[in-house]
């Protein structure tokens, strides 16, 4: 339950009566539960907040649940998607198959059964990668994504792969020459001055909170764990 509540979790569902049923439970279990009720609004949710784990029934309106998983496969591989349906024909199942969802539950879908597959997907995309950060930061190491009060922030490479290297560090100052090899290591035939540093550190602070990252004078960068 603790890798559970520390999850962002998307859940699209049309039906008014079933929302009912079930956004408190799933809310209970999440960190953060965002709600949808048609694939187009499922989509701009999970491109503005890219939750963790989606939910969603397979017969939505505006795009139903296979063309939205096409959609989000399209961007992002590895997100871990719940599927609900009604129907269990063998065409859904080869396309379900196909769109790598991990695992698909067939209507009415008991509470039981549901939180055996939450569990079951939590397990797999906690494994380490989510670090939690100051100012109400979270870094999930797996898509090397940003998350700040729970809404991704757009990263350059550069940018990511310094954040990334400072969350490795976990409070330790990072000095220029670790960022020097970690973010521009393939390029050392390219003129790279400590003039580069300081302009991608400025760049990066200028998208994540003021007191996250820390300059120790003489020493390097580090997150204020």
């Amino acid at each position: 339950m603790k890798t559970l509540k520390n999850l962002t979790i998307l859940y699209v569902e049309d039906e008014e009566s079933i929302i009912d049923k079930y956004a408190y439970f799933l809310e209970d279990c999440s960190k953060v539960l965002h709600v949808a009720r048609d694939g187009e609004e499922a989509l701009a949710l999970y491109k503005e907040y890219k939750p963790h784990l989606i939910v969603m029934d397979l017969l939505i309106p505006k795009l139903n649940g296979i063309g939205l998983a096409k959609e989000i496969r399209k961007i992002d591989e590895d997100v871990f998607i719940i599927a609900l349906t009604a129907h269990s024909d063998r065409e859904i199942l080869l396309e379900i198959v196909e769109l790598n969802f991990s695992s698909y539950l067939i209507k009415p879908v008991g509470r039981s059964d549901l939180m055996k597959a939450l569990l079951k997907v939590s397990k797999k995309i906690d494994g380490g990668h989510n670090v939690p950060l100051p100012c109400d930061s979270m870094w999930d190491g797996k898509s090397k994504t940003l998350f700040v009060n729970n809404k991704s922030i757009m990263l350059t490479k550069r940018e990511s792969k310094l954040f990334e290297l400072l969350v490795k560090k976990a409070g330790v100052p990072c000095s220029d020459d670790e960022i020097f090899f970690y973010v521009w290591g393939d390029e050392f035939d390219k003129t790279i001055t400590n003039s580069s540093i300081r302009t991608l550190v400025k760049n990066l602070r200028k998208k994540i909170p003021k007191d996250l990252l820390k300059n120790q004078y003489g020493v390097g960068y580090k997150i204020n764990f």
